[in-house]
């Protein structure tokens, strides 16, 4: 198996630099170009929730790991430590969103939010 792990602060301008990364990985993988183009979509999705939750996040991993059949993409945001009460924020539509481009979504979360993202799909030859 392999594995990759980028990590970033959770602003917006930094989110371009995860897609970087899954283009990079997507095309090891040897992911069609819309594959590609879905996944990338697909964690700009996980990366805006990550980063819009009522607990702040400070940074955002993303891990990869592939085998012979899939791949497993995981962001998870490294949230500030100081304690502050959270009403929960309703993520159905970013898993709707996200669930249209990948095979697989499941969301972590807590009351104050989710923190982690996790998404599979097929590998398969472009």
């Amino acid at each position: 198996m392999n594995r990759s792990t980028v990590t970033v602060p959770a602003k917006p301008e930094w989110a371009l630099v995860l897609r970087t990364a899954l283009s990079g990985i997507g095309a090891v993988a040897n992911l069609s170009l819309d594959t590609i183009g879905d996944l990338r979509t697909a964690a700009d999705e996980a990366f805006d929730l990550l980063t819009h939750q009522p607990r702040e996040a400070v940074s955002v991993t993303l891990d990869c790991q592939m085998d012979e059949h899939s791949m497993v993409v995981r962001l998870t945001a490294q949230r500030a430590t100081h304690y502050q009460e959270c009403t929960p924020v309703d993520p159905e539509i970013a898993q709707l969103i996200i669930g249209t481009l990948v095979t697989n979504v499941h969301m972590e979360g807590d009351k104050c939010g989710i923190y982690s993202v996790h998404m599979s799909l097929p590998k398969q030859a472009s």
